[in-house]
């Protein structure tokens, strides 16, 4: 009985000293990926933005059937940041982990906007839903799957999700 008391409290106890929570893995994932994804946006920093990326990136963009992939897709995103006064911000709806916590797949709404020739500041032109794959390589999460399309959401809704990511001013 004194055993079998033992083996259990043991069990118990390595629930919550082994890995990381997904609390903890959610915030790394905000530093490494969503922070990093916004100031590359606000910076027009196309180097940062594929920082944070795999090389073999599969991006599905699901309202056109297409999906792109690797150092294309990225030099193609890079360059749509470099040349256009965009920001983006982020409402995370759920995230999921693998046990090792060495994978994780997230969804939730992004919020889009820009500048255009008369606009002087940006003015937000709309919202979309959002699926990741997220994988760590060397100690850092990436992304290496992204896919996304148009959701018909308002600002309410936007910004009465429990997490959103936005940099102040944007």
């Amino acid at each position: 009985m004194k055993q079998s008391i033992l083996t259990a409290v043991l069990c118990f106890l390595s629930l919550f000293s082994f890995g990381q929570t997904t609390d903890e893995i959610r915030e790394e994932i905000k530093k490494d990926i969503w922070l990093p994804f916004m100031e590359a946006y606000d910076e027009s920093d196309p180097e940062k933005l594929k920082s944070i990326h795999t090389k073999d990136i599969i991006r599905v963009i699901m309202q056109q059937g297409e999906i792109q992939t690797g150092e294309s897709y990225l030099e193609n995103f890079a360059d749509f940041v470099a040349t256009n006064r965009v920001g983006i911000a982020f409402a995370i709806l759920s995230t999921s982990v693998d046990p090792n916590g060495e994978m994780a797949y997230q969804n939730g709404y992004y919020r889009f906007s820009s500048k255009g020739e008369n606009d002087a500041d940006l003015v937000i032109r709309g919202y979309g839903e959002f699926n990741v794959g997220l994988r760590k390589e060397n100690g850092s999460w990436k992304i290496w799957l992204d896919s996304d399309k148009h959701a018909p959401i308002s600002h309410e809704e936007f910004n009465s999700q429990k997490i959103v990511y936005e940099l102040i001013g944007n």
